[in-house]
This record gives C-alpha cells, sequence and structure tokens, in this order.
C-alpha cells in the first residue's frame, strides 16, 4: 500500500474515534472508568485494520513476484529458442553454400573433362576421379549434417558443443576435392 493510502486509513480510524466521542459524552465517574475501554476497543479495531492491510500487501507482492518470476523464465527460454534458431539458420546456410560448391565443383570439372582430353587418360584421370569422389562425399557429409541440424533446432536444449563433425568435415572434403581437380587440370594441360 502506498503512503496515501496509509494515510487514509488512519484519518479514517481517528475520524471512528471522533465520532464515537461525540455520541458518548461521558460522565465524570464514567470517564474513569470507561475511558480505557473505548480506548481498548479503537486499538483493537487499528490493528486488526492495520493486520488486514498489511495481510493484503503481503498476497499482493507475493503474486506479483510469482507472475514477475513466470514471465522472466517465459522470456528466458523464448531467447534460447530463438538464439537456437538463429545458430540453426547460420548452419544451415552454410551447409547449403557448401552443397552449392561441391555441385559446382563436379558440374566445371566434368566440363572441362569433356573440352580438354588430356584430363580423360592417365593420372590426370585418376585425379579427377578422386576429386569427384570427395565431392560427392562433400554432399553426402552436407546431407547427413542438414539432418543433426534440424534435429538439435527443433530440441529444447543447446546442442553439445562438436555436435555436427559433418558440418565440420564437409569444408575440408570441398577443399580435398578441388585440390584434386586443379591438380587433375594442371596435369592435363
Amino acid at each position: 500500500m502506498g503512503v496515501g493510502q496509509w494515510m487514509k486509513v488512519i484519518d479514517t480510524v481517528s475520524s471512528l474515534a471522533q465520532m464515537g466521542a461525540q455520541f458518548r459524552r461521558p460522565t465524570a465517574t464514567d470517564v474513569a472508568q470507561g475511558g480505557s475501554s473505548l480506548e481498548h476497543r479503537l486499538a483493537g479495531v487499528v490493528v486488526a485494520a492495520l493486520k488486514e492491510a498489511f495481510d493484503r500487501d503481503r498476497a499482493r507482492m507475493d503474486l506479483e513476484r510469482e507472475t514477475l518470476e513466470a514471465e522472466r523464465s517465459r522470456a528466458e527460454r523464448a531467447l534460447q529458442a530463438e538464439l537456437r534458431r538463429q545458430a540453426a539458420d547460420r548452419a544451415l546456410t552454410q551447409i547449403k553454400l557448401i552443397s552449392i560448391f561441391a555441385g559446382l565443383v563436379v558440374l566445371m570439372s566434368s566440363v572441362l573433362a569433356a573440352w580438354i582430353s588430356g584430363m580423360r587418360s592417365g593420372p590426370s584421370a585418376v585425379l579427377l576421379s578422386l576429386g569427384w569422389a570427395m565431392a560427392l562425399g562433400t554432399l553426402g557429409c552436407v546431407f547427413a549434417a542438414w539432418q543433426d541440424v534440424t534435429v538439435w533446432a527443433s530440441a529444447t536444449e543447446p546442442p553439445p558443443a562438436g555436435s555436427s563433425r559433418l558440418a565440420a568435415t564437409a569444408p575440408w572434403l570441398l577443399l580435398a576435392s578441388l585440390v584434386f581437380v586443379a591438380v587433375s587440370l594442371l596435369l592435363a594441360g
């Protein structure tokens, strides 16, 4: 309760006391005997009113505290879900990019192999085949990593660190594929 409300309670109690004193004007003998009785009753009323007000305030404060705690925990859960969603979006974008590059490596190296006859025979063909195998391995890792990312994105707990080894392996396989295809192209030329 605010200070203004407490002042109203005290003002009301004092007004009641004054009105009670006006209705009953005690005689001289009554003042000595009954005055303390009236004071005791009024004191009891004031104490009961204050106790009731304090109990209401405590109940209201407990309810507000519980409400704030529930809102805070809900906000924390929403923040964690949003952070998981953003991490999943970043991981899926990286996986998409790697898969596009792996497809382009296979496509461009097959076009170059069709145009440059030296890439179809000897060590150049072996290196080209290894490059294609690495590119296909990259695509396999990407598809498996895609499943891992979608699983941990929908989970309620954050993923463990380094949870998708396939997603970490895919860029290295792509790099190896590029190296094999480039060396094959250099040997063919």
